[in-house]
Parts: C-alpha cells; structure tokens; sequence
C-alpha cells in the first residue's frame, strides 16, 4: 500500500509541497508558503480522493504581482479588510488611486511584478523594501507603498486570485528622521524678490510659486484658463495639477484634496510679472489660451525634476545655498504670510490645506526674534497713557 502523502519541505523554492495521485492517473501538487495552509490543502485533496471524487482542474496559471495589483486599480482600490469600526467599504478618490498607481508602478512594480505572488516569500518582499531604504526613500514612502501593496494583495486573496498575501507579516526596514524642512526668512524672501528672480529667465514662475504657494504639481500643471490677470480682480484658480508617474509626465489631475481647490488674488507685483510672460510667450508663438502657463518649448509643462533643478541654480546664484527644494517655496509662502496675518485659519484657506494642523507644520521662523511679546506688552502699557519705559 502506497504511503499517505506529507508536506515536506522544499529547500530550492522555500515553499512546503506535497503531491498526491489520483485514480485516474493525474497528480495534483501542494505549494504553500506556510505548514499550515499546505496541510489544509492536501487534506482536501486526499478527502476527494478518499470519496472518488474528480480533482479539481488543475491551474493554467498563477497570478503575477503585476495582474492582482491591476485587478486592484480596476477595482478602484478598495479597502477590503474591515476595521474595528466598520465593516463598510472606504471608497478612495481618484487622487488617491493616482498617487497609488505612481508610488507602485515607479518603486514596487519594475522589481516584482513578474513574480508570482503564490510563490513569493515575506523575506523577498522585505528585500525589496530595504533596498529602496538603501536607495534613500524616506520612510513615509516605504511605508505607503506596502500600504498599497498590501492593500491589494489582500483584494486578491479575498477575490481568490491568489492564495496568501506575503505582504501581511512584512517587517519594514529602521524608520529614518524625517527630513526636516525650511522657509525663506524675511531677509532670504527679500534678496529673491530684488536680486535673484528678477534676474532669472522665469520671473513669473518664480513669483507665483512663492507669492500663491502652489504645490510644485499645480505650479507645473497651471494652464491659462485659470489664470484672470484682465479683470479689476486679478485671480489664480487652482483647479488642477500635473501628475508624473516615473518622472513622465501622464496628465492632468484635481488638487491633492477637496479644500485644495481654491481661487487666490493676485498682487500688482505678481500681475506684472504674468502679462508679461504672456506677451513673451505671444512674441515666441509659444502662446496659446488653453495651454500651460509655464511650459517648454513644445507645450508640455515643466517636468518637476527641472523645476527642482532650477530653483537650485537660482538659490545658488543669489547666494543662499543649492539645498532648497521647490517645495520649500510653499513652506516659506505660509510661514511669510503667517507671519503677517497672524491667522493659521485664513493662512490654512490659502494653502489649500485641510486643517490648521496640517499649516502648523509648514509654518518656521522668518525672524531673528520674535516680537510679539514686545508688541502685546506695548499695547497693554499703553492703555493708562504712560510712554513703554516710564514705569521705573
């Protein structure tokens, strides 16, 4: 009598397998990554054989990480474990889906997306993520693209795609320190405006990342429409961003978030500064209503690795050092104006922000000292008429 099954291991594949031979001659195999499941399946399989039953038909083949993860985009990425709070589904907005298409086609896709998800061990996946830590992704990145990863690793498993999420036990490589950003001080702020913008050959560009504090993919993706330099109120509407997937880019997207959809006025400063890069752009027939503000010479918009580029070269020129990025042009767009206002709400609104804790973050020290315990120490003195400096 021929010996019953087991699940042994597989040193080569790392995987626990087993076979079993049907009446009708055909075999069946057993392939999983963990003892458990493998067992569980050739338990099934010798019951049927046991009842005489047809096995079932074997695989043709077994889904790719490229394939489920697509099944996932179509699907419109669901979240589909419940939560402690809710068993009901999380619909994601289309810029979610985006940024999850861009962080996984440019990070995870290229490395693994011809492997076999059935076939893939946790400790592959973990090399994956501790070689982008060694390539310098920060770990807010590492982090959202297992996020996505695993989010649609388990739409496959629930959709019986594949049998195991090998993303689910994946432990992350050592948290880095977040890089910690800055803003121009008042001082910086004012050789910009003076000295190095004027002399850049993009004033305007310059101008409007600063004074509006456009995120770099609405500053790239800002097309004439938007734009009312002709009327007695001046206006930007941010309606739009350009969306690069590897470095490409593939279109126009809405603002990151709903409160990012907001209409800015325009100071004289800057309204000189757009008529005439307008009328550079007539001269140059480069000018056309519908098209993008600050383009190339063949009417695509600005790739966010030249702006980066750029701005570098025009930091540098005015002698405040090359490590800025054109980020850091809307970090120092909210600490300048909240310096001014006073007001994170009003300065949350022109940012496009959700919420003040989100400003909080953006906002740095533009001055040497602060003053305002001076000045609110001076407004208090001052209400008995004594002149500040008189009490002793």
């Amino acid at each position: 009598m021929a010996a019953r099954p087991t699940v042994r291991w597989n040193e080569s594949k790392e995987r626990w397998m087993a076979w079993v031979r049907f009446p009708d001659g055909s075999r069946r195999k057993v392939e999983r990554v963990d003892r458990s499941d493998a067992q569980a399946d050739l338990d099934k399989l010798l019951i049927q054989r046991d009842q005489s039953e047809s096995p079932d038909p074997p695989r043709t083949r077994q889904a790719t990480f490229a394939s489920v993860i697509e099944a996932w985009f179509e699907a419109g990425c669901p979240n589909v474990a419940p939560t402690r709070k809710s068993r009901h589904a999380r619909v994601k907005s289309q810029n979610t889906i985006d940024n999850a298409r861009q962080l996984l086609g440019t990070s995870v896709l290229p490395v693994i997306g011809e492997l076999r998800v059935d076939r893939t061990t946790t400790r592959r996946l973990e090399e994956l993520f501790r070689s982008m830590s060694d390539r310098g992704y920060a770990t807010s990145t590492i982090d959202r693209n297992w996020n996505y990863l695993n989010q649609a690793l388990q739409f496959g498993v629930r959709e019986r795609r594949i049998k195991t999420n090998p993303a689910a036990d994946v432990l992350l490589p050592a948290m880095k320190p977040s890089k910690q950003r800055k803003s121009f001080t008042v001082e910086q702020a004012q050789v910009l405006l003076t000295e190095a913008i004027p002399a850049d050959s993009r004033p305007a560009m310059w101008l409007t990342a600063l004074m509006c504090g456009l995120r770099p993919g609405e500053l790239a993706g800002l097309r004439w429409p938007f734009v009312d330099l002709d009327s007695d109120h001046p206006s930007l509407e941010v309606a739009e961003r350009a969306v690069e997937v590897r470095d490409k880019y593939v279109g126009q997207a809405t603002p990151k978030t709903e409160k990012g959809k907001r209409t800015l006025g325009l100071h004289p400063l800057l309204v000189a500064a757009l008529i005439r890069h307008r009328y550079e752009q007539q001269a140059l027939e480069l000018y056309d209503p519908e098209a993008f503000v600050f383009s190339t010479r063949n009417g695509t918009p600005m790739s966010l690795s030249n702006l980066r580029r750029a701005f570098r070269t025009l930091c540098s020129r005015a002698g405040l050092g090359k490590d800025w990025t054109t980020y850091e042009l809307r970090h120092s767009f909210v600490s300048l104006v909240s310096d001014q206002l006073d007001d994170l709400v009003k300065v949350a609104d022109l940012a496009g922000h959700v919420d003040t804790r989100t400003t909080e973050g953006y906002r740095h020290s533009v001055r040497p000292a602060l003053p305002h315990a001076i000045d609110a120490w001076d407004r208090l003195l001052a209400r008995d008429g004594s002149p500040p400096g008189t009490l002793l």
